[in-house]
């Protein structure tokens, strides 16, 4: 049987291919991540270590860094949260940078579901950015929201 290229079906053997913009958003998506992953993990490890150095420094133990007055009203926040809900706080922060991360990894296989798995999870964690003040991380995020947008057709 001969294996004619007719108008109707010339692209079905064709791989879909991926943008360069898209490939280049997943790879910087895929080290920030990793990064925090890699932040959170060594927090959740040394959450001891950290509340005592949070400690230390409110107490003004000798050879401990002098701070601020806003800056030891966030350590003690910090202290007074406890180190259980810290921890609970890290586990919170890894799940929804692994589920982020998870939606990077299907729009790397080109599948619609990361754009909408990425968008859920980045849009809830604006929340938490405009709660806290960290406008410059709302703007990176909704610029990357974006630009995934812009690649939403490459998708299927």
């Amino acid at each position: 049987m001969e294996n004619t290229i007719t108008p109707e079906n010339q692209f079905e053997n064709e791989t879909p291919q991926r943008s360069q913009f898209l490939t280049v958003l997943c790879i910087l998506s895929f080290i920030w991540s990793g990064f925090i992953l890699f932040c959170l993990f060594l927090g959740l490890c040394f959450s001891g270590f950290i509340f005592g150095a949070a400690e230390s420094i409110i107490a003004g133990t000798e050879g401990m860094p002098a701070m601020s007055e806003s800056q030891l009203k966030a350590m003690q926040t910090l202290i007074d949260l406890g180190p259980q809900k810290f921890m609970m706080g890290i586990a919170v922060a890894i799940i929804i940078y692994m589920t982020s991360l998870l939606g990077v990894f299907k729009m790397w296989r080109l599948q619609k579901w990361g754009f909408y798995i990425y968008a859920t999870v980045n849009g809830v964690g604006l929340t938490y950015d405009l709660i806290s003040g960290s406008y410059f991380m709302v703007a990176i995020t909704i610029a990357f929201i974006g630009m995934y947008f812009s690649n939403f057709k490459y998708l299927k």
